[in-house]
């Protein structure tokens, strides 16, 4: 294997392994709040970027998932067209304060949901009134593809570190087990606590990151 397909081989493994171990409670918190979105969002967006041109087979299947890749200067006209497409889906939770959509650095888009429109206190189930936002974003992202899926969960104030770990973990997967069922494909989802965030209010974050061909 020359250089250049082992550094695509391993953007991708290191891809795949992040999407795996969010399904587990003891997996690697994300450090990442409202307007830090960039340390996921950039760096997915740039480790797929930098995988495109490589031409390894593990590319290409995420490729096919996402429904194809963006290229240079139409990345940001696409992902603000994204933009216009959630804001006018999520008016009405926007109108009431329960969520909020914005873009990051490296034209990620951030969708942040507030803990009392996703989740009790305590309990990583979503709520049922929860469930049409879902349902809107997941709708965005397979109608129009060439995006990846971060899924942020945050604990609640009270409890222990470790207490607000496993309760961040099992809510961004619950979120990402939501998106699967909804039909988003697995390749393209995945879910990460964060127990240090800022905003211990139960709130949801979802990073959407572009499938960008560099």
């Amino acid at each position: 294997m020359n250089g250049k397909h082992g550094r695509g081989f391993a953007a991708v493994a290191l891809l795949l392994a992040a999407s795996i171990m969010a399904g587990c409670a003891g997996s690697n918190v994300m450090q990442t709040d409202t307007g830090k979105g960039a340390l996921l969002g950039g760096g997915a967006g740039a480790a797929i970027g930098a995988l495109i041109d490589t031409g390894n087979p593990w590319a290409g299947a995420l490729i096919g998932a996402a429904g194809g890749a963006l290229l240079g200067a139409g990345v940001g006209h696409y992902m603000d067209q994204r933009k216009q497409d959630l804001t006018r889906e999520l008016a009405p939770e926007i109108n009431a304060g329960q969520a909020s959509v914005q873009v990051l650095p490296g034209n990620s888009l951030q969708v942040t949901m507030t803990g009392q429109t996703a989740f009790a206190p305590g309990s990583a189930v979503i709520n049922p009134g929860f469930l049409p936002t879902l349902q809107k974003i997941g709708n965005v992202v397979k109608t129009y593809g060439k995006m990846t899926v971060s899924v942020i969960g945050h604990p609640d104030a009270t409890g222990t570190w470790q207490e607000r770990e496993t309760l961040s973990n099992q809510r961004a997967e619950a979120v990402r087990i939501q998106f699967l069922g909804m039909g988003v494909k697995p390749a393209l989802v995945s879910a990460a606590g964060n127990p240090n965030s800022s905003y211990m209010d139960g709130r949801v974050e979802l990073i959407l990151n572009p499938v960008v061909s560099q």
